[in-house]
């Protein structure tokens, strides 16, 4: 089977962009898109954002914003779970070091945050790959209503 991926790996740590569905109990499936930050480190912490459609959409704009503006552009997603509320936010940005341009997203919950630098290539292809993903996984799964019946009857 052939699954749409697309992984940077920086220096000590890579963020993989691929397609997801979100799955809730009496509720239809749904397309979403996953980004997983992590360390290379064997056993090292990795965050995962599962974002809407749209929400890849959008980091797919800001990215193109960023490369084209520079500066840094971010994402606030709010979580609620029975441990409480876990706010995630995911980040692109442009900066100057050693007089050198350079990109990179970032993730960041609670006190852990993951930094991946890209190059442009990478960094235009996330936002194209983002883009065509949003697209493709604007999806809920029907529900028949012999389906529904067996669920409720499970």
């Amino acid at each position: 089977m052939r699954m749409q991926r697309f992984t940077i790996y920086a220096k000590e740590s890579g963020v993989e962009i691929s397609p997801a569905e979100k799955r809730q109990q009496g509720k239809p499936a749904e397309g979403r898109v996953a980004l997983r930050f992590f360390r290379l480190a064997a056993g090292a912490h990795q965050i995962r954002f599962l974002a809407e459609p749209w929400e890849a959409f959008e980091l797919s704009r800001r990215i193109a914003a960023v490369q084209a503006d520079g500066g840094k552009e971010s994402l606030t997603h709010r979580f609620e779970s029975a441990e409480g509320e876990t706010v995630t936010k995911l980040s692109v940005e442009c900066y100057q070091r050693n007089g050198k341009k350079g990109y990179a997203l970032s993730v960041q919950r609670g006190e852990e945050s993951i930094n991946v630098a890209a190059q442009l290539g990478e960094f235009l292809f996330a936002a194209e790959f983002l883009k065509q993903l949003s697209v493709s996984q604007s999806w809920v799964e029907q529900v028949t209503p012999k389906q529904s019946q067996a669920a409720e009857q499970a």
